[in-house]
């Protein structure tokens, strides 16, 4: 569109907005559209899904029973009218396939007693434990982890009780003293096991052996029931029977594999770079009804969706493809990446689902989590993310005032299953996680931007209690309603929507840098050093203008036309950005009584050693599997903080922009959040990625370095 035109455009659309908006929150999609995708989208239609997947024990690689889960899910796929659906079976490193048919533990004897049985629950037995079938005395060594521990008892040929980390108790339980195996409970110290003394936990054994087994076997059991047998061994010795039928081979082979499931809603410009892919995983303990069994189903209820409106034509059909994955959790978007490193030049976003079915009346503490971008990948996606989030949100909340100013029912526009609750849609957005499926497409050297739904804090992930009845269809629908817009608008979006999605990401950036600036004075009003607080708000700024100029200038990939806009729109932001700079000037003088801007103090040793480098990437997606476990881990850098440094590396940047951008970036979120960045950490954690050669740092010509 010729930025004229375009700007006609926005001027007009100035003028409507502020009438629209009565009538509509969210711009992003004509409300016809919202309504169909809003009608159509059904939590109790997901909740089927999760009611199958649940059936199956399902970790890691080589479980039969995430075969199965695939297998489901690509026949739902296909059944939804998806195309190009693939069930992609994949490497996964070393580690051997594992299967348990049967395992239990008896208290034998004139009057036996189960304790454990993976009848009642798979859980009962950790992963990875080796067949066995034998009668041992049962020693309680208590942690489990200490010498003092095993002091005055023999555990060799025995089996022990313990609660301390499972892996470090077979350690040296089994490995270092000759024990058969363990029976372990969770911490009986820690506050979560005790409000909760009956979750039976989900436990893996370290398979270290030679032969990549464990050589060992784990029994698991709730807090209630550890302690009890605690009290018990003191009053009487008990020997108890271990049996467990289990092998490191599946259906599928004994080779190690994983699995992942593909499948398209194709777009009118197939060809166009620009996917949008959806992403959820199914590997997971049984029962993982929320974590991510929920996930899963709401994938497949997005695309069935979609799938369906576009096929009657409620919906037109989007420019770009939407692509659907459903996974092994983070190993195999790095497998595929690595098997086709020019992949993910195809992708434009991510979209992920992981936990999006909390129950909100089971625990009041959880939160429906949304993160942004990280700053690194900053893009307008951000805001279109933020804007759907914050209408479905509004839609599904009630207030005083509405129902003064007349909005009748419990909230303005429910979207309510109809077997599910009434509760509110308690989600917000939030700065930045790792530890999920988006990471993997933010994460160099892939830089797809990408974010993740995410319910936390969750006191039931990863136990028995994570079954149906903590999941909430309602929810569910929720979370699902909102990928379904948010991927609609992604694939759709024209350069006739340009205004819009300027309007929505200068407006939230204004917001955004307000924030920064906001500290900026802070630091200026309360520092006793006004000199150094001076620059560190001007750096902050600095960083707040870069991650803004990111987003503002990502609207040039929507279509052909835009640069004007974008022109404008980034002039505006720079005009807005020198009025920043005086207003932290001004703060300043107000401050110290002097009326110019302190000079640039003199660069620390770190820095300057930052400045002289110039980090550049040395690993594809290849070398990334290969090597990334060797990547340093620096006392005082916090993850998400040493993941951005690798982020930020684009051949541009210097190691000591790296530092001021990253330092930027936490002191954003907090010290609470991201920790403190310091230019010493940065400097070890670059010189510790280069010794990985997936990075290497290059000299950066001699000259002054401004502080």
């Amino acid at each position: 569109m010729p930025a004229r035109i375009l700007s006609i455009g926005w001027l007009l659309w100035l003028c409507w907005a502020p009438l629209q908006s009565r009538a509509q929150e969210l711009s992003l999609l004509p409300m016809e559209q919202i309504r169909w995708i809003w009608q159509e989208v059904s939590g109790d239609a997901a909740y089927e899904h999760i009611r199958y997947l649940t059936q199956f024990h399902r970790p890691g690689g080589g479980a039969d029973g995430l075969w199965k889960a695939a297998e489901y899910v690509a026949e739902r796929a296909r059944a939804y009218g998806l195309e190009q659906v693939r069930l992609i079976r994949q490497p996964y490193g070393n580690r051997r396939p594992w299967n348990a048919r049967l395992a239990e533990l008896w208290i034998p004897g004139p009057n036996p007693e189960r304790l454990a049985s993976t009848l009642q629950t798979p859980l009962h037995l950790a992963d990875y434990s080796a067949a066995t079938d034998v009668e041992a005395e049962l020693v309680d060594v208590g942690a489990g982890l200490e010498d003092q521990d095993y002091a005055n008892r023999s555990v060799q040929g025995r089996i022990v009780l313990a609660h301390g980390p499972l892996a470090a108790v077979v350690r040296q339980a089994v490995r270092n003293r000759g024990a058969l195996g363990v029976v372990w409970f969770p911490d009986p110290n820690q506050e979560r096991n005790m409000s909760y003394p009956d979750q039976v936990h989900w436990a893996r054994l370290p398979t270290d052996l030679p032969d990549g087994t464990s050589g060992t076997f784990a029994f698991v059991l709730s807090v209630r029931q550890g302690l009890a047998l605690r009290a018990r061994l003191r009053r009487e010795p008990i020997r108890v029977r271990a049996f467990v039928d289990a092998d490191y081979r599946s259906e599928q082979g004994s080779e190690p594999w994983q699995v992942m499931v593909e499948a398209y809603i194709p777009g009118t410009e197939p060809d166009l770079p620009q996917d949008i892919v959806l992403t959820a995983h199914l590997q997971e303990e049984k029962f993982s009804a929320n974590d991510d069994a929920s996930g899963c189903a709401s994938l497949l209820e997005i695309a069935r969706a979609l799938n369906r409106l576009i096929q009657e034509g409620r919906l037109p059909r989007p420019r770009r493809n939407l692509r659907f994955w459903w996974v092994t959790e983070i190993s195999s978007q790095r497998q595929y990446f690595a098997d086709h490193p020019e992949a993910h030049r195809r992708m434009w976003v991510n979209l992920n689902h992981d936990m999006v079915g909390a129950h909100q009346g089971q625990d009041v503490l959880r939160v429906q989590n949304v993160t942004r971008l990280p700053a690194t990948r900053f893009h307008f996606y951000n805001d279109v993310v933020e804007a759907v989030v914050e209408f479905v949100v509004s839609a599904n909340t009630g207030a005083l005032a509405q129902q003064q100013a007349g909005i009748a029912g419990l909230y303005p526009i429910p979207h309510l299953a109809h077997l599910g609750t009434r509760h509110r849609y308690n989600a917000q957005m939030i700065f930045f996680h790792n530890n999920t499926d988006h990471m993997t497409f933010n994460e160099a050297p892939i830089g797809v931007p990408g974010v993740t739904f995410t319910n936390w804090p969750d006191h039931y992930i990863h136990t028995s209690d994570d079954d149906l009845w903590n999941i909430d269809r309602t929810q569910l629908g929720r979370n699902a309603v909102a990928g379904a817009l948010i991927a609609y608008t992604m694939a759709a979006v024209g350069p006739e929507q340009a205004p819009v999605l300027l309007a929505e990401t200068v407006g939230r950036g204004a917001e955004r840098l307000a924030r920064n600036v906001r500290l900026g004075l802070l630091w200026l009003a309360r520092d006793p050093d006004p000199e150094a607080a001076y620059w560190r708000a001007r750096e902050q700024l600095d960083y707040a203008l870069e991650r803004e100029r990111m987003a503002i200038s990502s609207i040039t990939q929507v279509g052909k036309g835009l640069e004007g806009a974008v022109s404008g729109a980034l002039a505006g932001l720079e005009r807005r950005a020198a009025e920043l700079r005086l207003e932290l000037d001004r703060a300043y003088r107000d401050r110290t009584g002097r009326r110019n801007p302190p000079p640039r103090g003199t660069l620390s040793e770190a820095e300057r050693a930052l400045a002289a480098l110039r980090p550049v990437l040395a690993g594809g997606p290849k070398e990334f599997l290969e090597k990334r476990a060797q990547l340093p881990s620096i006392p005082g850098l916090h993850g998400l903080m040493a993941f951005e440094v690798l982020n930020a590396i684009d051949g541009r940047r210097t190691a000591l922009d790296i530092y001021r951008f990253v330092a930027a970036e936490a002191r954003e979120a907090g010290a609470h959040y991201y920790g403190v960045v310091s230019p010493e950490a940065v400097r070890a954690y670059l010189e510790g990625a280069a010794r990985t050669g997936l990075v290497r740092l290059e000299s950066r010509p001699s000259g002054r370095a401004d502080r």
